[in-house]
């Protein structure tokens, strides 16, 4: 997933011109199928190197920078737009919105206002759901059935109100894609910082555990906790889970039992978002990624 494209002013958010093309020459190269993000849903279009390509947010940047790349290496993309910006400053504009799709562009939902969902009320996650898809179809002529949350924040209450209005959510924490987490589908982010073909490389050809679990499995964590339980059917031998908040990465104790990893970490996390990413190497790279807000 991309935000800005040639804007080196927001090395966090931003991709650039030359990393973006290495990208998209390194997955041609390697004889990966592009689809839209969409097209996931339906087991019988993957293939073993099938990738879909995101955007969040509709800066202007993607029409006037990524957009053209992306044209020139024929790969199809999904953006997913919050409707309270469109036109705003750096932002595009429905004019715009509406040439991206004759283009080929898949629009999705991304809210309204771009908040953070699981500290809303029940009534305000509706209100940003049903306000930005009716914007959507009034001017674009579009129903978006799918949701990417901001910041990639959601919770079990969210998920819930989220799945009587969407086919799939996704989230903004690595991963390798599984339908088993439908409403909570990893993406791996892509920043200058976080750019390299060797991300990219480990992000195209990473596998999903199957059936792997995490408790506690609401998204978001009130009251902080230290403990957790990753929970994996075929076992839960060669797993490495790398655990970090925004003060850094955690010491932990690991024990496991039968399918089960028991963690323990060395301190309470911190406020904000708290984010698990679990490996194994075998045959490939397995890749589960899980994000909490802790509050």
């Amino acid at each position: 997933m991309y935000h800005r494209f040639g804007e080196i002013k927001y090395p966090s958010t931003n991709i650039t011109v030359e990393q973006l093309e290495s990208h998209l020459t390194y997955l041609r190269d390697e004889s990966f199928k592009f689809i839209q993000v969409k097209e996931l849903l339906f087991p019988e279009n993957l293939t073993i190197k099938t990738i879909s390509i995101t955007i969040d947010d509709a800066y202007l940047s993607f029409y006037k920078v990524g957009l053209p790349i992306f044209e020139k290496y024929n790969v199809p993309v999904t953006l997913f737009l919050n409707t309270e910006n469109v036109g705003g400053n750096n932002y595009m504009s429905w004019s715009q919105l509406n040439d991206s799709l004759k283009r080929g562009v898949d629009i999705q939902n991304h809210t309204h206002s771009h908040t953070s969902l699981p500290k809303l009320t029940e009534a305000k996650v509706i209100e940003e759901i049903e306000k930005s898809q009716k914007i959507i179809k009034n001017n674009l002529n579009i129903t978006p059935n799918l949701i990417a949350y901001p910041f990639g924040e959601t919770s079990a209450l969210v998920q819930k109100i989220v799945a009587q209005h969407f086919d799939a959510a996704f989230g903004q924490h690595s991963g390798a894609f599984s339908i088993d987490q439908r409403y909570y589908i990893p993406r791996f982010p892509l920043n200058e910082n976080y750019g390299s073909i060797e991300r990219i490389r480990d992000a195209s050809k990473s596998l999903p555990f199957q059936n792997i679990s995490i408790i506690p499995d609401d998204a978001y964590l009130v009251p902080p906790s230290k403990r957790f339980v990753i929970e994996s059917p075929k076992g839960t031998q060669g797993i490495n889970c790398y655990i970090s908040d925004f003060q850094g990465s955690f010491e932990k104790k690991i024990s496991s039992l039968q399918n089960r990893l028991l963690i323990e970490l060395d301190r309470l996390p911190v406020p904000g978002r708290l984010r698990f990413n679990c490996t194994k190497i075998e045959n490939g790279i397995y890749w589960f990624g899980y994000q909490y807000l802790v509050n």
